[in-house]
């Protein structure tokens, strides 16, 4: 199946889980996520806010917290060509909602860091598989943030998580060259490691 075709029956297929089966998915999800090593040896541990049923790592982020890690959140800059940087988030964190609608924190350029100072990203996804290819929702923005890791092997920068239902799985997806692999994806049933 096309890739456009593939992505618009998944976001499909998860817009129709019910409010409480989603609830309960990011809740199973934080189980595995949070006894995973990695995330627990990891200090800044950037998220995303949910949208379009994808999987809330809300739960999760709530345990980074509890946890004495930093959270950050993404932000879209000015030239969306050149990817994100990522904010520092707290509950008490003012949020504005960017070009597509998502909340973001709303701070001052000098509290923003780069994506390779982060010790870990969870990464929202359309649909993955079994090497750890992905499909996003087809704007490229952690591709392009996170293609040092393609082209800088002495920087090898942050565990590349991606959080998922497990209905968003495929066996093989069709991989382009600037695709930014994960390291692992993490469901409410599984934790896949690549």
């Amino acid at each position: 199946m096309q890739t456009p075709r593939l992505r618009q029956q998944i976001k499909a297929e998860r817009r129709q889980l019910s409010r409480q089966t989603r609830k309960q998915h990011s809740l199973q999800l934080l189980r595995h996520a949070k006894n995973f090593k990695p995330f627990r040896q990891s200090r800044r541990i950037a998220f995303y806010h949910a949208v379009g049923g994808e999987i809330d790592p809300k739960p999760l982020l709530d345990e980074a917290l509890r946890s004495g890690k930093t959270p950050y959140l993404p932000i879209l800059r000015q030239d969306a060509a050149i990817g994100l940087w990522f904010a520092p988030y707290t509950h008490k964190a003012k949020l504005k909602l960017n070009r597509y609608g998502i909340p973001e924190p709303a701070v001052v350029h000098r509290q923003l860091i780069k994506p390779w100072s982060l010790d870990m990203v969870f990464v929202p996804l359309v649909a993955f598989d079994d090497h750890g290819h992905r499909i996003g929702m087809g704007g490229g923005f952690y591709d392009r943030t996170f293609a040092f890791k393609q082209q800088r092997t002495h920087l090898s920068g942050p565990i590349m998580v991606g959080l998922a239902h497990n209905l968003q799985y495929r066996p093989a997806l069709k991989s382009n060259p600037w695709d930014i692999p994960l390291d692992c994806v993490i469901t409410e049933t599984h934790r896949y490691q690549f």
